[in-house]
């Protein structure tokens, strides 16, 4: 007898749409069906989309930044994504520059994750590192993680890796079946606007970290990564102008682009206002223009996945630092509402399914989730039910994240999700959260190879063409 039975739903599973019955037994899909079988419990959900489980490719849980440490550790961080229909997400390692400090801090990772509701998994993450690329590749492997996060900036902080390991490491990425990600920033550009002001406020964040240099440092990646046949994954982009240079140098094979909600929904108006400290990040919001580039990218496939980086902070840890930037610490929440404002931005049934692909399917694909982003036989029982017809407003009151402000408090929406199910199991019900008992596994993933048009890299392919 299947354990769940989700009845009556309208399935999204990111490419079409139907009725269905979904069955669920020991945590697995086993039966997509219009028939009725037998469940001990089954639980009707007419009227609501059913789809699979979102997937945060992107978020920062218990960051410590000295002083300061992000609101939302691991336990309050997993509800607030349970109830944005996230099921699994991934973090990141401490940076890592030596071989020997590789274990420690994986296991750091994994005891901090230990109270976490949902699944995750881990990015690896380099600082000037004097491993070498191929020692790294086979360690991150080791500890069932095939990506690794690259910082092209903060040097003044010892985080960056040079161009001469990047393509190092990018030449070998296909090979071992790897994922080298990026903050792209070009260090240099950063470095000489900093220099150029005594004193750094935040709204000086766009002249700081100009959209040139995320455009600058993202060329630079892609035409790695192309000439290399490599796999570079550029996070949080935030630069319509760098997209679009992208989508020129035609490198989609060997680049994938992840973009987040605060760059699609906000500007720089922003930084105009007196609670500008608010809305520190980096990179920064840009212009109305670049959103629209952003989302240009979104609806034609260059840009593949949606994160959120949530990173959210206490708005007195902002406001005490609003006349010294320097010491600010960045970053805002959003793995609650990043589906519901994207949806917002077109309540259809077609931008459900574009959607559930980016924050979901593509998701899975890209980072070797094998048994997640997706609504089949067999896959992982991680499901999200959105109830289309719930009006609502996004306010700091009604969210479950431990920060005390949000930068979308006050806004108008429509839809929400009331239901939440992680292998099989519900975190979310009824708009409840019953999950407290619940513990997420550490999901490891093997080698990824992304698909191409051929196994022979691009330059020979066109050089016998």
């Amino acid at each position: 007898m299947n354990d769940l039975g989700i009845i009556d739903g309208k399935v999204f599973d990111g490419f079409k749409t139907y009725r269905a019955n979904i069955y669920i037994r020991d945590g697995r899909i086993t039966a997509i069906t219009s028939d009725y079988l037998e469940a001990k419990e089954n639980y009707e959900v007419f009227g609501k989309y059913v789809m699979p489980g979102l997937i945060d490719p992107h978020v920062h849980f218990a960051l410590s930044l000295g002083k300061y440490r992000s609101a939302d550790d691991f336990e309050s961080g997993s509800v607030s994504a349970a109830f944005g229909g996230i099921t699994t997400y991934i973090d990141f390692l401490d940076p890592i520059t030596h071989e020997n400090e590789i274990d420690e801090k994986f296991l750091k990772r994994l005891e901090e994750a230990k109270n976490s509701h949902i699944d995750y998994s881990f990015h690896m993450t380099i600082a000037h590192p004097d491993i070498e690329p191929v020692t790294l590749a086979k360690r991150t492997l080791s500890l069932g993680i095939n990506s690794i996060k690259t910082f092209t900036t903060y040097s003044t902080s010892n985080r960056m890796t040079g161009n001469g390991y990047i393509l190092d490491l990018l030449a070998i990425t296909k090979k071992y079946g790897i994922i080298e990600t990026f903050h792209a920033e070009d260090d240099a550009m950063i470095l000489y606007r900093s220099k150029m002001k005594e004193k750094h406020l935040p709204q000086d964040l766009p002249f700081l970290h100009p959209s040139e240099s995320e455009a600058s440092a993202a060329m630079s990646i892609a035409t790695i990564a192309k000439l290399t046949d490599g796999q570079a994954y550029i996070v949080h982009n935030s630069s319509g102008f760098s997209v679009k240079m992208i989508e020129k140098l035609n490198a989609s094979e060997n680049v994938r682009l992840e973009t987040c909600p605060q760059y699609l929904v906000l500007n720089d108006a922003l930084y105009e206002k007196d609670d500008a400290y608010l809305y520190t990040l980096v990179p920064p919001l840009r212009s109305h223009l670049e959103s629209s580039y952003l989302y240009e990218a979104v609806e034609n496939g260059l840009i593949s996945t949606v994160g959120t980086d949530h990173c959210p902070f206490k708005k007195a840890e902002k406001f005490e630092n609003k006349l010294d930037y320097d010491s600010m610490p960045n970053g805002i929440g959003g793995v609650e509402t990043s589906f519901v404002l994207l949806y917002n931005e077109n309540c259809s049934e077609k931008n459900v399914n574009d959607l559930v692909r980016l924050q979901s399917v593509n998701v899975a694909e890209t980072f070797g989730l094998k048994n997640k982003g997706k609504i089949v036989v067999g896959a992982d029982a991680d499901i999200a039910i959105f109830d289309p017809s719930i009006q609502w407003t996004i306010g700091i009151s009604n969210l479950h994240t431990k920060a005390d402000y949000t930068p979308y408090e006050g806004k108008n929406v429509k839809g929400k999700f009331v239901s939440v199910i992680s292998r099989g199991r519900f975190v979310v019900k009824d708009g409840q959260f019953v999950g407290k008992r619940l513990r997420g596994k550490f999901v490891r993933r093997g080698k990824v190879f992304w698909p191409t048009r051929s196994g022979t890299p691009w330059f020979i392919r066109e050089m016998n063409s």
